[in-house]
């Protein structure tokens, strides 16, 4: 290896100029005696610096032009639409109240409305195994399907004039008669009263609370199952204490 070094009367380098090392034929700059870095050693941070504010930039103009483009399609936009979004709002509200109007009347029947009674073998459908309950001035009709039944009235309101229908009828004959005085109605079939063939109507503003209306449990049925538990458990313990004392005992010597 050969080393080079310049002298101070020569044109070589002074203290704040770079110095130059040659190794194997190879020159390579060597740092300034204040140890700072040459010109290169910074050139990495300029670029990503360089980079940053590209990226800053494009960003902020992609956001410029997207808040243009809706602005312009707000612009665009037909001034007539909210108020027939509003209209159609409207519409549905109507129709939802009128759906639910229908529901709650075909629930409760109104005034004027005709409803149907079959009359069958002992028993008139509904008023014998379920409550009949109508609004005033509800027509009722009653069809006959089987034969020799009649409508005998036992009990009504005083101010109340139903005749019921005494001839005896069979099956094809209808009968018909509108209810306008509130009160409870009683009637039966005489030739089948003994097979418990009566019924009864209830006239009220209200049906939905009359119809509510029954009979009053006064054992629930979890006291009655407990009842009948109890009496099956004495009366095992009575027959097997009773087989006990007769069988249960020393043998005869």
């Amino acid at each position: 290896m050969v080393d080079v070094h310049a002298t101070p009367g020569d044109d070589g380098p002074t203290d704040g100029d770079e110095d130059t090392r040659v190794s194997d034929g190879v020159e390579t700059p060597a740092r300034g005696r204040s140890g700072e870095p040459g010109p290169a050693d910074g050139a990495p941070d300029r670029q990503l610096e360089r980079r940053a504010l590209l990226l800053a930039v494009g960003a902020g103009g992609a956001a410029l032009l997207s808040r243009a483009v809706a602005a312009q399609d707000e612009e665009t936009e037909p001034p007539d639409d909210e108020p027939a979004d509003e209209a159609e709002a409207e519409d549905e509200e109507a129709d939802e109240a009128d759906e639910a109007t229908d529901e709650e009347g075909a629930d409760e029947p109104a005034a004027g409305e005709t409803e149907t009674v079959a009359v069958v073998d002992y028993a008139y459908e509904p008023g014998t195994d379920s409550p009949h309950v109508i609004a005033p001035g509800t027509t009722v009709e009653w069809i006959w399907e089987t034969d020799n039944h009649n409508i005998v009235v036992d009990a009504q309101p005083d101010e109340a004039d139903w005749p019921g229908h005494e001839p005896i009828e069979n099956t094809g004959f209808e009968y018909e008669y509108t209810f306008e005085v509130e009160g409870d109605y009683e009637y039966h079939c005489t030739p089948h009263i003994g097979l418990g063939m009566v019924a009864s109507i209830t006239v009220t503003d209200d049906p939905d609370a009359a119809a509510g209306e029954g009979p009053i449990d006064l054992v629930p049925p979890s006291a009655m199952l407990l009842v009948v538990a109890t009496t099956v458990s004495l009366v095992a313990v009575l027959g097997l204490s009773y087989v006990f004392m007769k069988y249960g005992g020393p043998p005869a010597e």
